[in-house]
């Protein structure tokens, strides 16, 4: 019987053993945590001359001996364009990390040479290369106005009779392509109204709901140091079925009436230095005038008003802004469907 019980105690102490010295085990091993960082291939792109218009991309491949953060800076040498990609792996594949021309801050991209970077979180490595863009991405969206050609067909320009009104296109500072429009002037007065485009639209084939239908528009603002105080953009959007333009006397759209179905976004105040590129949904419009339903709808959508509104200097309300351009200039004007334009792949 003790020899029985013997052998039995033998067993339990050698699946103890087995059981505590197998090489199976859970998580990263300390080599993966703690060892010194190494590159096992070196960074590899799959196009580096890609014609994005073409619906190309380019994609990233590397590998590392362990898990690291690790990111991919491209930058546009003509356009200072950046786009970042990011992730935390041992591996970029060629698969998964791709680029489809887009960015991640304006401007847009152009036909250049761009230089790439790979760098890591604290990791002395950084890896290099470049491309040449041979053809710039199209981004999907309804164009309001890009100001190429001029202010859009039929499109209603009002400008207080004020000094320095720029309310015009021009060319000395596009955020993308040839011309933008200057919409800025000196507040002189007591009113907060410098002036304003009314450009009519037809978008009955969007299908979007408001949530997920997107105003996106580049504003320039500040471009020789100063800022006005309290300076902004209104942007009026009318669903109204009225003629757009059958009285003039009232200089602008007939559709933007306190009788008319309008809504109202404020990007409030404009106080920063160059461009930015806004986007906002129509859900997050608020009602201006109560002549309709109150239902946003983008396909009932007939004009957008854009204008340049400041503090004015008279009466005591902003006296500095008496010697100060209010510059809220406006470029690449365009809606979106299910995604910000900034956010298309």
């Amino acid at each position: 019987m003790m020899f029985k019980k013997t052998i039995l105690i033998l067993f339990i102490v050698a699946g103890c053993f087995y059981t505590c010295t197998k090489d199976e085990f859970e998580g990263p091993s300390i080599e993966a945590l703690y060892g010194e960082f190494k590159i096992l291939d070196s960074l590899k792109l799959t196009n580096s001359n890609p014609n994005f218009s073409l619906e190309e991309n380019v994609g990233f491949y590397c590998k590392f001996n362990k898990d690291v953060n690790w990111k991919i800076t491209i930058r546009g040498n003509t356009s200072n364009s950046i786009k970042e990609l990011s992730g935390f792996s041992n591996t970029i594949d060629s698969t998964t990390i791709t680029w489809t021309g887009n960015t991640s801050e304006m401007p847009f991209f152009l036909k250049e040479k761009c230089e790439i970077e790979l760098t890591f979180d604290n990791e002395k490595d950084t890896l290099v290369d470049s491309l040449t863009i041979a053809g710039t991405k199209i981004y999907d969206g309804i164009l309001v106005a890009d100001f190429e050609n001029g202010t859009p067909e039929n499109s209603i320009v009002f400008k207080q009779s004020s000094m320095n009104m720029t309310f015009e296109t021009a060319s000395d500072n596009p955020l993308v392509g040839d011309n933008y429009f200057k919409m800025g002037g000196r507040m002189g007065w007591n009113e907060w109204l410098l002036g304003q485009i009314d450009i009519p639209l037809n978008l009955s084939d969007v299908s979007s709901t408001p949530e997920n239908f997107y105003l996106n528009l580049g504003i320039l603002s500040g471009v020789n140091g100063e800022l006005a105080s309290d300076q902004y953009i209104n942007i009026l959007i009318s669903e109204s079925n009225s003629p757009f333009n059958g009285d003039l006397t009232n200089n602008g759209a007939d559709v933007f009436k306190d009788t008319m179905e309008v809504y109202k976004y404020q990007i409030r105040p404009v106080d920063w230095i160059g461009w930015q590129y806004i986007a906002v949904s129509y859900d997050e419009f608020e009602v201006k005038s109560a002549g309709g339903d109150n239902i946003r709808n983008p396909k009932n959508i007939k004009a957008i008003r854009i204008q340049c509104q400041s503090c004015p200097s008279a009466s005591g309300n902003c006296p500095s802004n008496a010697s100060i351009d209010v510059r809220t200039d406006i470029d690449y004007v365009i809606f979106t469907e299910n995604e910000k334009l900034l956010d298309q792949e």
